[in-house]
């Protein structure tokens, strides 16, 4: 039991620096060798089961340490949940491999990508620490992201980490285990020799890129705890810090200047400014209702006089014709010269369980209940609603238009939101690039801040887009499609918990990826295989032990 713990705690160790701040990504080829050792080796009984399922919710609990001063109990209730699926793996390994007699090598990058998929999407979907992310340092092999989006990197690293495996298993097997290893190996070196070339090919290819519209990205670092306990003179406070962060970026002459999520410190969309303050018979709801008319003028104004668009991240709230509330939304909305505020806005479309709504509203108990593991406490139901449209802004720059999706918060931690942005309509891309905006502000931790930077690495091959980061909190900047991060907000060395701005010409990729023609129906075949494979290996173990009980014939 002993070499149990320690093979499941080295695994957990090597995945865990795998990925940012660290980097060590080499690690990521080799961290799941040791917990298949031990299913290789002692099987999944019950106790076997339980050390995975406790050290897998460990991991989970541990590498997600940024989240415990918003939500210990959520955060608790989240390791639990995905220490699952480290029981499930284990489970699902031993059966296809002990029933099945199939290599590691072959069983490990089905099960483990399959899995990841489910955990990446049931639910809301946890996206975070997916192995194949940790390949993004790896400039050359990360550009394969581009055929199937990350399950083809977690693919690569599971068949390595397998083989592997099986090379330590193979030990005092014999001339056929060895023989076996010996296909394996031409098939490892196969595999990564290709991937390998594909990156070569793709890093290299000439007359893809052109230049783009100039972007300016907006950092501060607001934390939520100052943010929330707003007033009129703070909220003013805010939208004049981001207004001369703005003046000073049209210095670098940029088409349009992104500020983060939610960083106007109200409500922007034209339903809520158009309404008279009279309205209202609150004498605090009247002053906000002004003071965000005042925030849409400032914005109108500034946008006009500089000949620059704005992006900006606030919220929306909807009314029906009773007068009643039936909307409440987080928004990207565009300012631009000749129209000022835009009417047409993108919604998020993936909430954040507990942080933008409280799941099970359905069951009012059940609901009632999970109120106490949201940051706002059991009295305060924030719930949003999410977008309904994959809305794309239009941007006018000399005599190109370009166009550009809007990612909200952890919109670009899964690879669904940044593909629907980007999929191809009629033969072209539905946008050129992506601008992510986001308010990290919640934490205080650059582990985060840089572990979401790298996702946005994985997201800008997938697609083979340029992206523009804006973020409150930290890792503002530029990456191109590539993957390859080619600038950031900076100050004094540091680019997070920070102030200022930086502008970058995008280098626009005409390129198409399979991947966004195509979306998750690489992961999606695998889950099937791998259920087939488990119904088969069931089958044939109950086929076996028939044979085994039957009476000998005499």
């Amino acid at each position: 039991m002993f070499v149990t713990v320690v093979l499941l705690l080295l695994s957990a160790l090597l995945q865990s620096l795998a990925f940012a701040p660290f980097d060590f990504w080499l690690l990521a080829f080799c961290a799941l060798t040791p917990a298949v050792l031990v299913v290789m080796w002692f099987g999944a009984g019950w106790r076997i089961l339980l050390l995975f399922y406790g050290i897998g919710a460990v991991y989970f609990g541990v590498n997600c340490f940024w989240l415990a001063p918003i939500t210990s109990w959520g955060l608790l209730v989240l390791a639990m949940y995905l220490g699952l699926y480290w029981l499930l793996f284990a489970k699902t390994f031993d059966i296809i491999t002990r029933h099945l007699h199939w290599p590691a090598m072959m069983s490990l990058p089905l099960i483990f990508t399959s899995l990841e998929y489910l955990r990446d999407t049931l639910f809301s979907g946890f996206a975070w620490f997916t192995l194949g992310t940790a390949v993004a340092p790896a400039g050359t092999l990360l550009q394969a992201a581009d055929l199937f989006g990350v399950s083809s990197l977690t693919f690569l690293v599971c068949v390595v980490a397998g083989y592997l495996a099986d090379i330590v298993a193979a030990r005092g097997g014999g001339r056929r285990a060895y023989v076996r290893l010996a296909i394996e190996t031409l098939l490892a070196v196969a595999l990564m020799a290709l991937v390998y070339a594909y990156g070569v090919y793709r890093v290299n290819q000439r007359g893809i890129i052109t230049p783009g519209p100039r972007v300016a990205v907006i950092q501060q670092y607001i934390p939520q705890t100052l943010k929330d306990a707003g007033g009129i003179k703070a909220d003013l406070a805010l939208f004049n810090s981001f207004m001369r962060l703005s003046r000073a970026a049209t210095a670098a002459h940029p088409n349009l200047i992104a500020w983060p999520e939610t960083m106007i410190p109200g409500f922007m969309n034209r339903q809520w400014l158009s309404l008279p303050p009279v309205a209202f018979s609150a004498r605090y709801t009247r002053q906000l209702l002004r003071l965000d008319q005042h925030f849409a003028a400032e914005l109108a104004g500034f946008s006009h006089q500089t000949g620059i668009a704005l992006l900006v991240g606030a919220s929306y709230i909807g009314y029906n014709q009773q007068g009643s509330v039936d909307q409440k939304k987080n928004v990207a909305l565009m300012v631009t010269p000749s129209r000022g505020l835009l009417p047409v806005h993108y919604a998020k479309h993936h909430l954040v369980p507990f942080g933008e709504y409280v799941p099970f509203a359905q069951w009012p108990w059940l609901h009632r209940l999970l109120l106490y593991l949201t940051p706002f406490g059991p009295n305060d139901d924030y719930s949003l609603n999410p977008g309904s449209h994959w809305t794309r802004f239009t941007l006018k720059a000399g005599k190109k238009t370009w166009r550009f999706g809007t990612p909200i918060c952890y919109e670009d931690v899964m690879p669904r939101p940044s593909r629907m942005l980007a999929r191809p309509r009629h033969g072209k891309k539905g946008a050129d690039f992506l601008i992510s905006i986001s308010n990290d502000g919640w934490y205080d931790s650059s582990f985060e801040l840089d572990q979401h930077l790298q996702m946005d690495q994985v997201r800008a091959v997938e697609n083979r887009v340029p992206i523009a980061r804006s973020v409150n909190g930290g890792d503002c900047g530029f990456i191109d499609s590539l993957g390859r991060v080619i600038k950031l907000v900076r100050v004094n060395g540091q680019s997070n918990f920070v102030s200022g701005y930086a502008a970058a010409t995008l280098p626009i990729d005409r390129r198409i990826s399979l991947f966004s023609r195509i979306g998750d129906i690489f992961p999606r075949v695998l889950v099937a295989l791998t259920i087939v494979a488990v119904l088969w290996a069931c089958i044939w173990a109950g086929v076996k032990g028939r044979k085994k009980s039957a009476p000998p014939v005499t």
